[in-house]
Parts: C-alpha cells; sequence; structure tokens
C-alpha cells in the first residue's frame, strides 16, 4: 500500500475516533481527516463498511438534510479505532501465525488469542451462531470406519470404537481426509485404520470394508478455523480377525452413549455429527450392523481402568492395606 494511501486511512480513522457527537456524515469525516477528491469519496465509505463488522460504528441519518451519518458506539469502540489507526499508520500486524493450523479452546493467552487461525475460529463460531445455516468457506472429502464389537465384562452390549483427535481435540470414529494419493475412499478407509490402530494390518481376505454410505454435514473445523462443508463416506470394517489393537488413544463406548450429545469421554466430547446423520439413513440404524469381529473382545488393563477409575483405585488401596498389614508378621 502507498504511503499516502496508508496516512490516508489512518487518518480517516483517528477522524472517526475522536468525533464524539451526534452521527456525522462520510464528507464531514474526509474533510476532518484533510482528505479530498473523488476516490476517498468512495474509498472512505468502504472502510466504514468494513469498520462495521467489528460492530464498532452505529449508523443513523439525519434529522434535516436526511444524510447518513456514523459514529463510534462507545468510548472503548473510539480506542478501538485509535489503536487500529496505529497499526495502520506503522504498517504492524494485528495477527500472526497464519501459517500454523490448529486452534484451542479457552482460556487464551495473549499469544494465542491473536493467532490468525485462532481469531478466525472465533469469528467463524460466532457466525454459525448467528445464522446456524451459514455458508461454508471451504469443502473436504473424508473417510470415517465404523467398528462395532462386543466386549467381555460388557454385558454383551454393542461397543464402537472411537480414537482422540489430537488437532480436532475431539474423539471421532477412525479414519481421516481422502489424500490425491489414495486410489479411492476404501483405500483411505484401510490407510487411515493402519494409521491410527497401532500394530493394525489390512489383510485382503481377512478384513472387510463394507460401504455403508456417504453424509454431508458442516461444522466448524478446529484445524483450520473455518466453517467447513464434510462429506463423509463411512464403511464399517468386518473382520475374521480374533481381536483388534486398539492402541492408546482408542476407547470403547456403548451404543446408547455414543450419539448422546451429553457424552465425554475423559471430559471431551465426540465429534459424530455426520454419524447421527448416517444412524438415521440406515434400515434400522446402527443397531442393525453386524458385528465388525466374530468373538468377544478382551479388555487391556489400562482400558478397565479408564472405565472404571474409582473402583481401581480403591483396589490398590485395599491391596498396599493388605501387603502392609502383613509386612509386620514377616518380622
Amino acid at each position: 500500500m502507498a504511503d499516502d494511501e496508508v496516512t490516508a486511512v489512518a487518518a480517516l480513522l483517528e477522524a472517526l475516533a475522536e468525533h464524539t457527537g451526534p452521527p456525522v456524515s462520510v464528507s464531514e469525516l474526509c474533510r476532518r481527516a484533510g482528505l479530498s477528491g473523488p476516490t476517498f469519496g468512495t474509498a472512505a465509505p468502504m472502510v466504514l463498511v468494513l469498520l462495521s463488522a467489528f460492530g464498532v460504528l452505529r449508523s443513523e441519518h439525519g434529522p434535516t438534510n436526511g444524510q447518513a451519518g456514523v459514529v463510534a458506539v462507545s468510548p472503548q469502540a473510539r480506542y478501538f479505532l485509535h489503536s487500529l489507526a496505529s497499526y495502520v499508520r506503522t504498517g504492524r500486524s494485528i495477527l500472526a501465525n497464519w501459517e500454523r493450523p490448529g486452534t484451542t479452546e479457552p482460556p487464551y493467552t495473549s499469544r494465542q488469542a491473536l493467532s490468525g487461525p485462532q481469531f478466525l475460529y472465533l469469528m467463524e463460531e460466532r457466525r454459525l451462531a448467528l445464522d446456524s445455516d451459514a455458508a461454508p468457506l471451504r469443502r473436504t472429502e473424508v473417510v470415517q470406519v465404523v467398528v462395532k464389537c462386543r466386549l467381555r465384562g460388557r454385558g454383551g452390549r454393542a461397543q464402537y470404537l472411537l480414537v482422540y483427535d489430537d488437532r480436532a481435540r475431539q474423539y471421532q470414529l477412525p479414519g481421516g481426509h481422502i489424500r490425491a494419493s489414495d486410489a479411492g475412499a476404501r483405500a483411505a478407509a484401510a490407510r487411515e485404520l493402519e494409521e491410527e490402530l497401532l500394530g493394525y494390518d489390512h489383510t485382503p481376505g481377512r478384513d472387510e470394508l463394507k460401504e455403508l454410505g456417504a453424509v454431508s454435514a458442516v461444522q466448524l473445523s478446529r484445524t483450520f478455523g473455518a466453517v467447513t462443508e464434510y462429506r463423509v463416506v463411512f464403511f464399517q470394517l468386518e473382520s475374521k480377525a480374533r481381536s483388534i489393537p486398539v492402541g492408546p488413544g482408542g476407547r470403547w463406548v456403548p451404543e446408547d452413549a455414543l450419539l448422546d450429545q451429553a457424552t465425554l469421554l475423559d471430559g471431551t466430547t465426540l465429534n459424530v455429527t455426520a454419524l447421527d446423520r448416517l444412524d438415521q439413513s440406515l434400515p434400522g440404524g446402527l443397531r442393525g450392523l453386524p458385528w465388525s469381529l466374530p468373538d468377544v473382545q478382551r479388555r487391556s488393563l489400562r482400558a478397565v481402568v479408564l472405565d472404571r477409575p474409582w473402583e481401581t483405585v480403591g483396589l490398590v488401596i485395599g491391596i498396599l492395606g493388605l501387603i502392609l498389614s502383613v509386612i509386620p508378621l514377616l518380622g
């Protein structure tokens, strides 16, 4: 941007910030800022329209000549305009780290709050809250795999495998984005299973991925911070293997809790919006799907501890108490 343009925009912002009376016309703002000519008469309203997106301006028509006027909504809004003018004049950036994907949940540090993707996430979160039909900014195709099993000690109830996504900070079905190098959605699903389930090796003839359908869901991406339309292709794993290696990031969730919006795992929500729509589209829903593995699955010690932490703590304390009571008898 040329120096004279920088100076002009900064002067316009400062003129608006210094005005404390009734709404003033754009032409009067330009006069106070020392701006003249048709170029500024066209550009100045555009700057004010952009500022309106921040909610700092109030616009109304004058009682006499009917000409539209603007004014800052509060002292804080005027301070914002002064601060913005300083950024414009010095050529410094308010936001940074635009090249780094990923967002976080509050509370935020000052560095996080002024991270470009984080700021975008908050903007998009508000846009989606104001309009549930907000148009998505990006579209992407992903695959997800349903693994439905019976676990020993769970009363024969259906359990579904979820894995923790570090970027999304949520539990969701195994899966991920379809890459250009994948031969198709099914190949992408097999690759994602091998990447996310430590020790799993997709073996044709033993393992089969049956397509269940595709659904679309508009959600806020926690990685890119933008409202995104996801086209999700679902598969179910059916295998002759005796067990599935879940890995440290995997958790089994019972059928009645899987689609419950109130369900939390380790204090974390479940990303199952698209799965809920699949459930509604399947004849018999998820309940009607066959088992992914023929045998009842044994649970690891870690899974048992995560499932019943307080009972585990009580057991450990009881064992330690027993050991301490026996030690004096051995002396």
